[in-house]
């Protein structure tokens, strides 16, 4: 094989990946705009089953932001619980929000995200206390954080990090 054959093939090569990374983009919203809502929202149904579960199998719901237990007994053990979940919103989800910035309006392009996200931590929370034997999780917060990484130029990520914490309480 000649030299100039080979720069012919690595041109080729980098011909073809400059090729795909430009159809990448258009068909990745595309896949975004069609799959993303109806995955957020299958995802919710499936988390909307589990709560239920744990629903029932308390007979309430045991998370609570009181900052003292609801049935005033004595408290055997207790011990600090955590969960977090970072999303992104989809490609479609994103160019929607920047739409309704531009003509105003409520943004509820973001809605099935968050709600996800905020379930999951909840119901992650409760899954902690019944795995551990806990009678409660009091003292619930929720904290929400931005998380934007600068990644070419200025193009960022939009993460967004949701933090639930509360105390496990058994009752003697």
């Amino acid at each position: 094989m000649e030299v100039w054959q080979i720069f012919v093939a690595i041109g080729l090569f980098f011909a073809a990946i400059g090729i795909a990374a430009a159809l990448f983009s258009p068909l990745a919203w595309i896949y975004s705009a069609l799959f993303s809502r109806r995955k957020h929202r299958k995802l919710l149904s499936d988390l909307r089953d589990r709560i239920d579960l744990t629903l029932e199998k308390y007979g309430r719901d045991p998370l609570t932001n009181k900052k003292n237990p609801t049935f005033g007994e004595g408290i055997s053990e207790a011990i600090y619980i955590q969960s977090n979940y970072v999303l992104g919103p989809g490609w479609f989800n994103q160019f929607i929000a920047f739409y309704h910035s531009l003509i105003g309006g409520n943004i509820k392009a973001y809605d099935d995200v968050l709600t996800l996200a905020r379930q999951s931590c909840l119901q992650s929370l409760r899954d902690q206390a019944s795995e551990g034997g806990f009678d409660e999780v009091i003292n619930v917060r929720l904290e929400t954080a931005r998380i934007s990484a600068l990644t070419q130029g200025s193009k960022q990520n939009r993460y967004i990090e949701i933090f639930a914490y509360g105390t496990a309480v058994k009752y003697s």
